[in-house]
């Protein structure tokens, strides 16, 4: 499978197989929009809203499916985390920059 996340304007994929490139690509936005990040407050509303849409994104209710259906969650839900992370470090030091 291939995830995007678009938090405000910055974009990162995870791939998680090589054949995944012709497969449709799902987008996760987060409005970062009104967050200084540059504040630990900032910081921590941020992965709220990050945590809160990685849930909503990726399958949470994993306890009836099979085992190769809560690997894939487990995996969507790492490679979103993972990718919105390295976003929201990168708009966080554009922040810290900018003062």
């Amino acid at each position: 499978m291939k995830y995007k996340i678009l938090a405000s304007l910055f974009v990162a994929a995870a791939t998680l197989s090589p054949a995944a490139a012709a497969e449709p690509t799902a987008t996760l936005r987060v409005d970062l929009t009104g967050i200084d990040l540059a504040t630990p407050h900032g910081a921590e509303a941020a992965q709220r809203r990050i945590d809160r849409g990685v849930a909503a994104f990726c399958r949470n209710d994993v306890e009836h499916l099979s085992f190769g259906a809560r690997r894939a969650a487990r995996e969507c839900r790492e490679a979103v985390q993972r990718d919105a992370l390295a976003i929201l470090d990168s708009r966080r030091a554009q922040q810290l920059a900018a003062r």
